[in-house]
């Protein structure tokens, strides 16, 4: 397991007499909702995969790992070990063909990356703002 996986398995500091329930509750749904988005930052945080995602995009369709290859320089098991990190975080699907497998993009876990980021910035602004 990764240094920053591990981290976010950690337990919670121990809070104060005065949290509710309530509260509790609602930090700990937040984490986990922040660790699922650095979860999938950590799948788009390798060059590789970013640009196979890229690639995907381009194409506006579906391409296999043949032809992945031959627009990266990586051999076929790099190109496959990327391709399946990408599926498993449900940034692509895939659909098979005979002996090939083709791989498209599926947009909605980058739109949850997006709104994720998005919600960052939102904070910030609104700090600055408050700042004025």
């Amino acid at each position: 397991m990764s240094t920053h996986l591990s981290l976010l398995m950690q337990p919670v500091a121990e809070t104060t007499a005065s949290d509710s329930g309530e509260d509790k509750g609602r930090r700990a749904t937040g984490l986990e909702e922040d660790a699922g988005l650095v979860l999938l930052l950590q799948a788009l945080a390798s060059p590789v995969r970013f640009r196979l995602l890229r690639l995907l995009t381009r194409e506006e369709g579906t391409l296999c790992v043949r032809e992945l290859v031959e627009r990266i320089p990586r051999s076929q098991p790099v190109v496959s070990h990327h391709l399946r990190i990408l599926l498993f975080a449900g940034f692509l699907g895939v659909k098979r063909l005979g002996n090939h497998a083709y791989y498209y993009i599926l947009p909605d876990k980058l739109k949850e990356v997006r709104e994720g980021l998005a919600s960052v910035e939102h904070l910030l602004q609104q700090r600055r703002e408050d700042q004025l």
